[in-house]
């Protein structure tokens, strides 16, 4: 199953779920169940909301503000869930996968001429290797720098996110402070 990356907008509506839903609320409509649904399919909140018949204009806010709503929230992880036993797949088992795949593209080739013969070069895959190395590091949260300054009067935390993190909704190298 991919991991869901939303709208950049509303990346943690979804993600956040309380355990305390109040389920004492209406049921969702089948229009909101369409758009579950439909969100299943590629984790895009725009177009999902398009896609279950809603207006395409001001899709974006509308859908983020819909992934709120925690009556929704817990029908799409109660689909998520039943994705994941349905696909057999966990994150651990994914985790193995990128480890496995991080070790065949750092096996050495070696690079043969036009005649056959080895040129004493050796070459392997970076790319695939770097690639599974980030992913890798996502999920141990390694790209997201961390420094706090705690004194008898001040407590400060300050987040510096690297310009590369695609799930950052922060824009190049910014920082943020909590005093």
């Amino acid at each position: 199953m991919a991991i869901p990356t939303l709208d950049r907008a509303c990346s943690l509506a979804v993600l956040c779920l309380e355990p305390h839903i109040d389920r004492s609320k209406k049921a969702l409509t089948e229009k909101q169940k369409k758009f579950c649904h439909e969100y299943m399919i590629d984790f895009n909140a725009s177009q999902a909301y398009i896609r279950a018949g809603y207006s395409k204009n001001g899709a974006k806010v509308s859908a983020c503000k819909l992934l709120t709503n925690t009556n929704l929230q817990f029908f799409l992880a109660g689909l998520i869930k039943k994705q994941e036993v349905k696909n057999e797949i966990t994150v651990s088992e994914i985790i193995q996968k990128l480890k496995i795949i991080v070790n065949r593209c750092m096996q050495k080739i070696q690079v043969f001429n036009k005649k056959g013969e080895p040129t004493g070069e050796w070459k392997f895959d970076s790319a695939g290797a770097n690639r599974s190395l980030e992913l890798l590091g996502r999920h141990l949260g390694m790209f997201t720098d961390k420094f706090k300054i705690v004194d008898e009067n001040l407590h400060i935390t300050v987040t510096l996110q690297n310009a590369g993190d695609a799930k950052s909704p922060m824009k190049g190298n910014q920082q943020v402070s909590t005093l």
